[in-house]
């Protein structure tokens, strides 16, 4: 009884803090949906309209084009990789804390100090083309050419996010017992088959969960296009965030941009849906 009314004091203010900036909000955001609220004009009831809409808009689609190919550039790469990195730091070796710390690192800098730092390194005349130059390789339009922008972006998303999913699959490396390592080695097992054998099927909730979470990060990847970009050049790293945000605020058409939104909640509810089928096809493995 002590440990429940501690427990469920403990819970109050975070579920109150979801209610209040979180579920309120996103109810309320899919009542606007049906209507067409731009601010200025009272609130008209226009059913399901707004999602017509959508479906038709050409910019929509060409945003949700954007937001995939950002998202395939950037997850499998987070997921995966992201595994040996916390294996290599989960050793006991002299060293390892500072080889921690310069993976966590990026993941202490603010995303805007972020977008500015990238920002100047990716300018035409920039320290990467420099070096590209100095050592006679091809200088690229990082942000200025419609082909290299979101592929660039990808890469700022995977270097301030490597260390934070790394933290991820560390923990979950910390709570595998050592005596299944032990008894590989008495079978003589080597290192990659005692990692392919108990790593990996021992890690897969863990894997699960940044594959969601890297998915909802990429999908709802918004400050460094705005602060980078703002959408260009000719609209190739405008995502769907980026393009509600600029209905909602810009053009104030709150009713369209809420019901953009939540297309873009079913996209990824989907995305997550499928993704968990996948992790949980052979459970006993």
């Amino acid at each position: 009884m002590y440990k429940t009314r501690h427990a469920v004091l403990f819970l109050t203010i975070p579920m109150l803090l979801f209610l209040v900036f979180t579920l309120l909000p996103a109810v309320g955001a899919l009542g606007l949906s049906f209507t067409n609220y731009n601010v200025f004009a009272p609130l008209e009831w226009v059913g399901i309209d707004n999602y017509v809409e959508v479906l038709q808009d050409e910019e929509f689609w060409s945003a949700l084009g954007v937001t995939v190919y950002f998202w395939l550039l950037v997850t499998p790469i987070l997921v995966i990789f992201p595994i040996f990195v916390a294996v290599l730091a989960n050793q006991k070796v002299k060293g390892i804390r500072i080889f921690r710390l310069v993976f966590y690192f990026p993941v202490l800098v603010s995303v805007v100090v972020t977008a500015i730092l990238w920002r100047w390194m990716f300018n035409v005349d920039g320290i990467l083309n420099y070096f590209l130059g100095f050592f006679g390789l091809p200088q690229f339009e990082w942000l200025t050419s419609p082909e290299m922008v979101v592929p660039s972006m990808a890469l700022v998303t995977i270097w301030s996010g490597f260390g934070y999913y790394t933290l991820f699959y560390l923990a979950g490396l910390q709570s595998i017992p050592k005596d299944l390592y032990e008894a590989a080695d008495l079978d003589g097992a080597g290192f990659f088959q005692k990692h392919f054998l108990i790593t990996i099927p021992l890690l897969r909730p863990v894997i699960f969960f940044v594959a969601v979470i890297s998915t909802m990060g990429a999908f709802k990847e918004f400050t460094l296009m705005l602060t980078m970009t703002d959408g260009g050049p000719l609209g190739a790293s405008t995502t769907v965030v980026l393009l509600v945000f600029k209905e909602a605020f810009q053009n104030l058409n709150m009713g369209y941009a809420s019901s953009m939104s939540f297309i873009l909640f079913l996209f990824i509810l989907i995305l997550t849906l499928i993704n968990q089928k996948l992790i949980d096809r052979n459970p006993d493995r």
